[in-house]
């Protein structure tokens, strides 16, 4: 049987009603009376709520009279809960001992009876509501019926790991391959960009299609940009192109003209061939597609969008030039999609004849439908009985079901139907958040305590709890695109469309999504929340219909100014038990009057004090302070916030103590940063009675740690449930001098700071002690330490045994200026054990470091050769750093890596890094073999010629970076270019996208054979003091990005450089011989607006003296006249203050412009 929410809720009020707790307080208050007469009608009427949810689907009037008992029920327990605020408020006033005019005011025997008598009169009135609820009952002819409520209400969950894996698509094998030869047909078509769409019906797996087909290697090789963006219902061009471009900016853009966005998003893809998935399109205006299609036109030939959609017309407005209608599945894929979904493994679908036999016929009517499958699927999964299957095959609603045109979402309700209470709870109100939302599972979890959806289980932390129900319904296909970190935890989901349509149809309107000023909300409204994309919501914004709901429970705002806050207040925001204020201006006063909040995000907000007024927020759980970096101070009354349970601090760069008190804060489960001051504030002993802290924490400020805090840290190692733990002390406070005495006192509190052994994640920086202490050990770890960080520790000495730590997989070793080696053992390890975990390792600021081992069978004359025969290895390694290590002289085997930086060693160890990383046998100078390598870094390394790695097998090769190589000879007047050879460096580097060439002095003319990388996207010319020409550049037919920069003897550019037809920045600076630019930038069109030049006094007399200032603006279109407000466009000829660096990367992403610095004498 379906359990039924009202029921179970009630099923609380009551148990709420009883407790010992409000009991006591109710003696006091005289109010148990009216108290045990709300409970009794409350019963009465939790006897027949079983009959009328099954019957409001059939009756209105049943369905209006659940209508009103719920709002008698929110009634209910905002007077329960306001009595549990006013106990919290009695025990933080007893325990601070203060003797103030509140105080005593609280504590009078007129309070106490005032209170009473205004408590009991609400109960009254609500008692008197729910009687005349109860009365109407009998008019309904609502039988009698007892449910069973199960003590656990989440269902047990067999031992799995059967999710289907992410990007596997069953039976779709034909049609992906079909989609990826159309992408990747190269014939000239009509238009460089076209059209292709996905179509079919809601549930067939558009969506997982079109992921697989964007993850495949084949389309990570062919196209230079990947893009993909959700649309949905609204098709607004201006928020889709910004969408797009915050996938290239990473960040949330600030609110722009229309006219600036498309600028923005055609210096990014004019001239490259990209793919662009626009996912759920719903748009069949072709005036709206032609408004967006213009803008992605600059793409190279051969680049294509692909659309999924459910419409035949949609695809057609869009203009497609191949459609591609999905089917249903087969039989065969149909029933081993099912199979995943609903059976553990095969060993117990052989075992289950009988189910196998019944799931085929429950198969056959879901009539190859993948998301109905999985759905059904995973219902039955949890149903283990031959009984349960039959009966939900032979289920009456099923076969209507199946008869009906739209099938799926009949089908999705009758899984919900057979959640447990809660979890239709937390299910529904994922309706709060819009289509495509990404959900981080954390969060939800939070929102869903502060809603009181989740309901304690024993001794397990309500989170946990919390963790399990989010685990369930992702189990039963409710959630779909989950992410996990590198330990297996889930971080991110989404919901399928036809899901979030679900979740919206049974909470009607009690929550809603109010974007761009579009949402309707009437006095059933309980939660709402908030999403401009196009400007910060105002007082303007403010719906009418505000007026009607006057009992908000749940309020998210991603942005808001202060007059919309003010209006906000007007509405009864006092039942709100979540308010989310991220990116508003600053915390609202009324703030304190919200008794019944658990959950406060003020993430991002400017401000340098948090208002001493949120201490009174006694029933605040969660409080969310991510990034707000001026924040210098927590109030000195936090420990007030008795239920606090989550304080995030992320972000808090400026913080300088933490109050005093906060171990009083018993239910404190997280809070990842903890600053101690250099006179006030808490002490590391705070930590003590914090026994159940979890996640991660960074402990900041250590080195004013006092002798009382070490010898009161007692109790660090019993938490069991710090997985990622940082230890610094701040270099930039630390005493300029260290003397005994301070590296004694550090390793004392190192000592004392011994973790549990649970810990995966340890990072230490700034450590003036000697050598580590000896928990930082694999034996104290036992092998569960995943990552290791040591940075600034200049006293340090030695170092543990690192290759003993079985699970560690990122090392990093910066500035230990006192070691020599990494491992202090007498002999080279031949283990198998050695490092068999280990993807990432970065060496940096190392002077002293000689070598792996101290001693052992490493002759001083090895070779590479020798190198290859060690027995050692770190067969896992992916990723290398060695950089500013001169004295390193060996380094262990390690296989072809994906990335490698290094410099600032010798050549001996250059040339071994090099080998291995690039797969290049050690007595040859080929290999048939292809290197994996993606990203190499070269910086200080005394050779002459770039390795011979670069000869061959480099395909893969995708940035390239040369820095500070003061001998090498890459292209020079006296060195002869006839050989072949010679030329192969750049014939094998056909895939290089980003190419650096920073300090080389010898660089006097780019290398010949550069025009073989038809691929290179950017070229970053800087300090190259004897370049003299930059001839050759004109066949880069790809490249965007042109930056050269303090280049002494560069007189001019080639007119070869109007080839490059996608160029869309190029910026000159620093280059005080340069006389002229070419007439041909004017034939470039991506170029348009994107001209940067500085300090180039010899080119502004040359272009002053031929009035070829006013010619240049009319080349480029500019003029002095503001054009809009986030339109404009400017010449400046003003000497900014900032570096050149932030000049460009701040007035890149807002003017088109040409820039003119240090122009003091500058009269046009």
């Amino acid at each position: 049987m379906a359990e039924s929410i009202i029921y179970a809720v009630a099923g609380n009020m009551i148990t709420k009603m009883g407790s010992l707790a409000l009991r006591e307080l109710g003696l006091s208050w005289r109010i148990n009376d009216e108290l045990d007469k709300l409970q009794d009608t409350l019963s009465a009427i939790r006897a027949v709520l079983l009959d009328a949810e099954e019957q409001q689907s059939k009756s209105h009037a049943v369905k209006d009279w659940i209508s009103k008992l719920k709002d008698v029920f929110y009634d209910i327990d905002d007077l329960v809960d306001e009595l549990s605020y006013e106990t919290l408020k009695k025990q933080v006033l007893t325990e601070s001992r203060r003797t103030t005019k509140h105080v005593r005011i609280f504590f009078s025997k007129f309070h106490l009876i005032s209170f009473g008598l205004k408590m009991g009169q609400q109960i009254k009135e609500v008692r008197e509501k729910l009687n005349a609820i109860a009365d109407d009952k009998d008019k309904l002819h609502l039988s009698m019926r007892m449910g069973e409520i199960q003590g656990d209400e989440l269902r047990k969950i067999r031992e799995t790991s059967s999710f289907i894996p992410e990007g596997e698509v069953i039976g779709r094998d034909d049609d992906k391959k079909v989609i990826i030869d159309f992408l990747l047909d190269t014939k000239t078509k009509k238009d460089n960009v076209e059209v292709i769409s996905i179509v079919g019906m809601g549930g067939l797996g558009k969506t997982a299609l079109a992921q697989s087909v964007y993850n495949d290697e084949k389309i990570n090789k062919h196209f230079q940009l990947k893009l993909w963006v959700c649309i949905s219902e609204e098709f607004n061009v201006r928020t889709i192109v910004g969408n797009i471009i915050e996938l290239f900016e990473e960040k949330k853009l600030e609110p722009l003209q229309l006219d600036k966005l498309q600028s923005m998003l055609r210096e990014k893809i004019n001239g490259k061939r990209y793919l662009l998935v626009m996912d759920d399109v719903w748009n069949e205006s072709h005036e709206k597609w032609i408004d967006l299609k213009r803008y992605l036109m600059g793409g190279a030939m051969g680049s294509r969008i692909l659309i999924t959609t459910r419409s035949q017309q949609v695809a057609q407005t869009s203009d497609t030039v191949s459609f591609h209608h999905l089917k249903e599945l087969d039989n065969h894929n149909s029933w081993v999609l099912f199979r995943k979904m609903a059976f553990l493994n095969e060993e117990e679908e052989i075992e289950n004849s009988n189910l196998v036999k019944i799931g085929k016929e429950i198969v056959a009517k879901l009539k190859g439908s993948p998301l109905g499958i999985r759905v059904v699927g995973r219902l039955l999964y949890f149903k283990n009985t031959e009984k349960d299957w039959l009966s939900f095959k032979d289920n009456n609603e099923l076969g209507t079901t199946l008869q009906q045109e739209n099938q799926i979402q009949p089908i999705l309700k009758i899984s919900f139907d057979h959640l447990p209470s809660n979890l239709k709870q937390c299910f529904m109100y994922c309706a709060l958040f819009p289509k495509d939302y990404e959900f981080w599972k954390d969060e939800l979890v939070k929102l869903w305590m502060a809603q009181g959806f989740i309901q304690p289980h024993g001794k397990k932390a309500i989170e946990d709890v919390g963790d399990d129900y989010f685990k369930e319904l992702a189990g039963r296909s409710f959630f779909q695109d989950i992410r996990k970190n590198k330990w297996g935890d889930i971080k991110k989901c989404k919901m399928h469309d036809l899901i979030h349509d679900l979740a919206c149809s049974m909470v009607e309107n009690e929550c809603v999504v109010v974007s761009d000023g579009v949402g309707s909300i009437d006095k059933r409204t309980r939660h709402v929340s908030f999403f401009y994309r196009r400007r910060q919501m105002s007082r303007e914004l403010v719906p009418r219909l505000f007026t009607k709901a006057k009992k908000f429970r749940t309020l998210s705002l991603n942005s808001a100014s202060i007059s919309f806050l003010k209006t906000m207040y007007r509405i009864n925001l006092f039942r709100l038990r979540t308010l989310n204020l991220k990116y508003c201006c600053h915390p609202p006063k009324f703030i304190d009057k919200l008794k019944h909040l658990r959950y406060l995000n003020l993430s991002h907000l400017r401000i340098d004090f948090l208002p001493k007024f949120i201490t009174k927020l006694y029933n605040l759980e969660t409080l969310i302070l991510r990034y707000c970096k001026w924040l210098r101070e927590l109030p000195k009354d936090i420990s007030n916030l008795m239920n606090l349970r989550y304080l995030d601090l992320h972000g808090c760069f400026r913080l300088t103590r933490m109050p005093k008190g906060l171990g009083e804060m018993s239910s404190l489960q997280t809070m990842n940063l903890f600053v101690l001051g250099k006179d006030k504030g808490g002490n590391l002993s705070e930590l003590n009675e914090l026994k159940s802290l979890r996640g991660s924490l960074c402990i900041r400020g250590l080195q004013f740690c006092t002798t009382i805090d070490i010898e009161n840290v007692k109790y660090f190692e019993e938490k069991s449930e710090i997985r990622k733990l940082k230890l610094h002390w701040d270099t930039d406070k630390m005493k300029p001098k260290i003397d005994d005495a301070s590296y004694a006192e550090d390793e004392r509190i190192l000592e004392c700071l011994k973790p549990h052994s649970n810990v995966c994640k340890m990072s230490i920086k700034g450590y003036r002690g000697i050598k580590l202490c000896d928990w930082v050990s694999p034996d104290y770890f036992l092998g569960g330490l995943v990552s290791i960080e040591l940075c600034h520790c200049e006293k340090l000495e030695h170092l543990p045994q690192f290759d003993q730590f079985p699970c560690l997989k990122n090392l990093d070793l910066e500035d230990l200026s006192n070691i020599e080696y990494i491992d202090d053992s007498n002999s080279v390890s031949s283990s198998t054990t050695f490092f068999p975990s280990l993807e990432k390792l970065r060496i940096k600021k190392m002077p002293k470091l000689k070598g792996w081992w101290r001693r052992g069978e490493i002759p001083s004359n090895y070779s590479a050769q020798y190198t290859a025969s060690l027995p050692t290895a770190l067969h896992q390694l992916s990723q290398l750093w060695i950089l500013d290590c001169p004295q390193l002289a060996f380094i262990p085997q390690h296989p072809p890596l994906q990335s490698l930086a290094i410099g600032g060693v010798g050549l001996k160890v250059f040339d071994m890094v090099i080998r291995m990383a690039t797969n290049l046998a050690a007595d040859s100078s080929s290999s048939s073999t292809l290197s994996k390598l993606s990203t190499l870094e070269i910086e200080n390394i005394d050779i002459k010629f770039l390795p011979e790695a670069l000869n061959c097998n480099m395909k893969d090769l995708q940035v390239l970076s040369i820095r500070s190589c003061k001998y090498l000879q890459m292209s020079s007047s006296r060195l002869v270019y006839e050989e072949e050879d010679r030329l192969v460096y750049w014939k094998e580097l056909s895939n290089l996208r980003h190419l650096c060439f920073w300090d080389i002095p010898k660089l006097e003319y780019l290398p010949k054979g550069l025009e073989y990388m038809t691929a290179l996207e950017s070229l970053y010319l800087q300090e190259c003091g004897n370049l003299v020409s930059i001839e050759g550049i004109g066949q880069l037919s790809s490249l965007s990005d042109l930056i050269i920069c303090n280049c002494p003897n560069l007189t001019s550019l080639p007119e070869g450089v109007s080839g490059l037809t996608s160029l869309s920045y190029l910026s000159i600076r620093d280059c005080p011989n340069l006389r002229s630019l070419p007439e041909g930038l004017s034939q470039i069109r991506s170029l348009k607006g994107s001209l940067h030049v500085s300090k180039c006094p010899k080119l502004r007399k040359s272009w002053k003296k031929q009035n070829k200032y006013r010619r240049l603006k009319k080349m480029f279109n500019l003029d002095n006249k503001q054009t809009g407000e986030d339109d404009r466009t400017e010449i400046i000829f003003e000497k900014p203050q900032r570096s050149p660096d932030s000049f460009y990367c701040h007035y890149k992403h807002k003017l088109h412009y040409i820039g003119f610095k240090s122009c003091k004498n500058q009269k046009e």
